[in-house]
């Protein structure tokens, strides 16, 4: 399997890509049920993207190919990001009072990678039920992809090594 180099500008790319697409989705406008259909199909669109990164996450431990496992993750990492922050935002956005201090896209955004980094400030928080529920998968998520971030790039350097 051919190892495509981890460039930073493919990936400051992706990113750029990725929260661009975040910020034009719309939500918020419309009726209660339009948007439900419409966090429900971004929702499962979401649910499809990640499926096919962990399958390609897979792949690569069957082959051995530390690389490529290192930028699935990466990029899993990008989309849980907006993932997870578009969830938020639905979830205030049907549910309004589920969170705390979240009224716009920067601040799920903000959220979410507060939440990645475990800084939680605590000026945007989860106060209903469902929303410390997505929080919580949100958390956990986190640390097996950073786990595996770890021994992704810790497999890549011993792959260079020897």
């Amino acid at each position: 399997m051919a190892a495509r180099s981890l460039t930073p500008l493919r990936h400051l790319a992706v990113m750029t890509g990725l929260v661009g697409l975040y910020y034009v989705v719309p939500l918020g406008d419309g009726s209660s049920l339009t948007r439900l259909w419409g966090a429900t199909a971004l929702f499962l669109a979401g649910v499809l993207v990640l499926v096919w990164a962990f399958g390609r996450h897979t792949i690569a431990i069957a082959h051995r190919d530390h690389q490529a496992r290192l930028r699935t993750l990466l990029l899993l990492m990008y989309v849980v990001t907006t993932f997870f922050a578009l969830g938020y935002l639905m979830v205030e956005t049907i549910d309004p009072g589920q969170f705390e201090g979240l009224a716009t896209k920067t601040d799920a955004l903000y959220f979410t990678v507060a939440t990645i980094a475990t800084v939680g400030f605590g000026d945007v928080h989860a106060t209903g039920q469902v929303a410390r529920a997505l929080v919580t998968v949100q958390m956990a998520f986190d640390l097996v992809i950073l786990a595996g971030l770890i021994g992704a790039y810790r497999g890549a350097i011993a792959a260079a090594r020897g």
